[in-house]
């Protein structure tokens, strides 16, 4: 996975193919394995049509943890920077859960680059009962009564994936060990999402291209309604819903939700 200095913090990212660029933008409050998954699960399957860039946020995968950059402006900024290095001149671009409200203000704050918008599972950020729950998460996360950050982090991964501890141990110590080497960075890019506040819902109305959203029916982490209402004032967006589905589309998902997103890059091509 190369790795390049980009808007102030060590980023690893990968591209696979060739054709018309997408970049997906994995979700994911900070830690974690990045675009991993994506990888895994959609890098052949896109790349024989397109382009896939993918790559790890700050403090998330295989990306460094600055001390400083933790705002909805930089995150657009780094996928700025991204697509200048590597001479991307437009793009498709999708947001996952935590990715989507970065996708939106890189689509707000570049229109010219931006061919078409896709927003999985994600939000705004203005749901009132989601910003409650995201504060109690971090709430947990800083509770320095807990014995270690470890606990600390045990106890805040447990809010954001209940019943992971117990039925995949191993991969939940795994994901212990990755986050305790970012904490820092974990702590700014939650306080970060909980200060967008209103500033992206206010502009939704802007956003002027295609636009899919595609959200589970049985989301508990990002419910349905999140994604209805991004519809509603994103004009012109097409809704697609996976019946019975939890959040996570791209990983519990992925054929039902990649075919979706092939089409509509199909039927939305750079020109």
């Amino acid at each position: 996975m190369p790795s390049q200095t980009l808007n102030g913090y060590e980023m690893h990212y990968q591209v696979f193919g060739t054709g018309q660029p997408i970049v997906i933008i994995h979700g994911g409050l900070g830690g974690g394995d990045g675009s991993a998954n994506i990888v895994s699960l959609h890098s052949k399957q896109i790349s024989e049509s397109f382009q896939l860039v993918v790559f790890d946020r700050r403090a998330a995968g295989k990306s460094s943890a600055p001390a400083n950059g933790y705002s909805i402006k930089a995150y657009s900024n780094d996928v700025y920077c991204l697509l200048d290095h590597l001479s991307i001149d437009k793009t498709h671009i999708v947001g996952s859960s935590a990715g989507g409200p970065i996708a939106i203000q890189f689509a707000l704050d570049n229109p010219e680059k931006t061919r078409t918008l896709g927003l999985v599972n994600t939000m705004s950020y203005t749901d009132r009962t989601e910003r409650i729950r995201r504060q109690e998460e971090l709430d947990i996360l800083e509770d320095t009564s807990a014995s270690s950050k470890r606990t600390q982090l045990a106890n805040a991964l447990d809010v954001r994936r209940p019943g992971l501890r117990e039925a995949e141990p191993t991969h939940f110590q795994h994901l212990l060990d990755l986050n305790l080497k970012q904490y820092d960075g974990i702590v700014s890019t939650m306080r970060s999402y909980i200060d967008i506040a209103d500033s992206i819902d206010l502009r939704l109305s802007e956003i002027t291209m295609p636009t899919v959203i595609i959200h589970g029916s049985s989301d508990t982490r990002i419910p349905i309604r999140c994604g209805k209402d991004l519809r509603d004032k994103i004009r012109g967006a097409i809704f697609h819903t996976v019946e019975g589905a939890e959040h996570g589309l791209l990983a519990n998902e992925p054929d039902k939700v990649r075919n979706i997103l092939i089409n509509f890059w199909k039927g939305n091509p750079i020109v």
